[in-house]
């Protein structure tokens, strides 16, 4: 006859009862002190409150990736490559990949602009023919 034990142990049984032992430390301090210590932290808590009512919430700033900023500008990688070695438009690095500001893209986008009429286009026309070649220099029209 075998003899079956009244109760069993599971197997994980020492993981269920594991406890967590929590060491506390207590400082012990004068009532005096404890007070101006909450004193000190309230005038803290006031100044960091006056400067985030000072502080105006920004709207997030749109980043772009290069082909995004590449399809705006109208321009190859490649130019925009020269552009960033140039210094002619800033950049951020996140991680690996450049991104670029909407607000930069857009400032540079009117900085590039020309307004002109058909005239000065004309005239930059001609010059760009007489600089390379294929029009009549400035001087021969006299």
């Amino acid at each position: 006859m075998s003899h079956k034990p009244a109760f069993s142990i599971p197997c994980n049984f020492a993981a269920e009862t594991r406890k967590t032992v929590l060491i506390m430390n207590v400082i012990m301090i004068e009532s005096a002190a404890f007070q101006e210590l909450v004193g000190h932290i309230e005038k803290i808590a006031e100044h960091i409150r006056k400067y985030e009512d000072r502080q105006p919430v920004q709207p997030q700033e749109r980043w772009l990736t290069s082909k995004e900023v590449t399809t705006l500008l109208g321009i190859s990688l490649r130019t925009l490559q020269r552009y960033r070695d140039e210094g002619r438009i800033p950049f951020s690095l996140m991680g690996h990949t450049c991104r670029y500001r909407l607000t930069d893209v857009e400032r540079m986008m009117n900085g590039c602009s020309m307004s002109g009429n058909t005239e000065r286009i004309g005239e930059l026309h001609r010059q760009y023919m007489v600089r390379i070649g294929k029009g009549r220099s400035i001087d021969k029209q006299t």
